[in-house]
């Protein structure tokens, strides 16, 4: 039988997302793709540890859809703010008790940059 008691996370990896991102308007007037990675940290593992049952935990399918939904209507001119936004749409959307990380990959057309550019937000964001 799992441990009702440990910390466990749940990962989001490199979910691809077409957002109007640019300080710039003309950048803006295009998506572009962007990486999101997210970190959920819960303090004790959810009942679908033990249960199987998807209506024991956060089901990430929708929580993506509702990502896509909301960041392919809006225009955002900084990664930064982007960020902040799919923060606190999560945190509505997950259980009160997670800490939540969430990362944005841009990809800016500068000479030399060979991984992008990265912001991250959350409960448990990165010194």
């Amino acid at each position: 039988m799992p441990n009702t008691q440990l910390p466990c996370k749940l990962h989001i990896h490199s979910l691809e997302l077409n957002v109007n991102l640019g300080w710039r308007s003309k950048e803006r007037s295009l998506s572009q793709a962007i990486l999101l990675d997210m970190d959920i940290h819960f303090k004790k593992p959810p009942k679908a540890c033990t249960t199987d049952n998807l209506q024991d935990t956060m089901c990430y399918a929708k929580l993506i859809e509702e990502i896509r939904d909301k960041t392919a209507v809006k225009q955002y001119k900084l990664i930064e703010h982007l960020s902040a936004d799919i923060y606190q749409l999560a945190k509505k959307t997950l259980p009160e008790e997670v800490c939540l990380t969430v990362r944005i990959t841009k990809y800016p057309n500068i000479a030399g940059l060979q991984k992008g550019v990265s912001f991250e937000y959350g409960d448990n964001a990165s010194s």
